[in-house]
């Protein structure tokens, strides 16, 4: 048995959750048999990452790509709770849940809209990178930023 966290790991409990955005299915985002297609939730991790981050003013640390956060995905892991088919509308619940020396990752929640049902989870982990793409530590005011923001319930390296 692994003892890597995964996305079984992430809490349901929205209180957890300080920040949401939503996202509508788009008919290109399922497969034959009509439910999310699972490599469309790489996309909604995305943008509840880019729009948490937005949220906190932190979209535009000037790395590497200008207004992004530089870093690289690592780490990827998803739950699947039950599906979401086209237009339903889902609600993605985010948050930092830890900071590393040169890491950060977060865990969503994911629910469809109209039932509060959830669909379901996932964890993102990122490294903080250089401009020649080597890890390097995460930054105090990036740090500073989500500790504010998240409380006690981020825990850090």
């Amino acid at each position: 048995m692994s003892t890597r966290p995964d996305a079984a790991d992430v809490t349901d409990d929205l209180n957890a959750y300080g920040f949401r955005t939503e996202v509508r299915v788009r008919l290109s985002e399922t497969d034959a048999v009509g439910i999310v297609f699972f490599g469309s939730f790489a996309t909604y991790l995305d943008v509840g990452r880019m729009d948490y981050l937005q949220n906190l003013d932190l979209q535009a640390m000037h790395g590497a790509v200008r207004d992004l956060i530089p870093g690289a995905v690592v780490a990827q892991s998803i739950r699947y709770l039950r599906p979401a088919r086209y237009n339903d509308e889902l609600v993605i619940h985010v948050r930092v849940a830890h900071i590393g020396h040169t890491s950060y990752t977060f865990h969503f929640l994911f629910a469809h809209k109209r039932t509060r049902e959830k669909v379901a989870t996932g964890r993102l982990t990122l490294v903080w990178m250089d401009d020649a793409f080597r890890p390097m530590r995460v930054p105090d005011a990036f740090r500073e930023t989500v500790r504010a923001f998240e409380g006690p319930l981020l825990t850090e390296a």
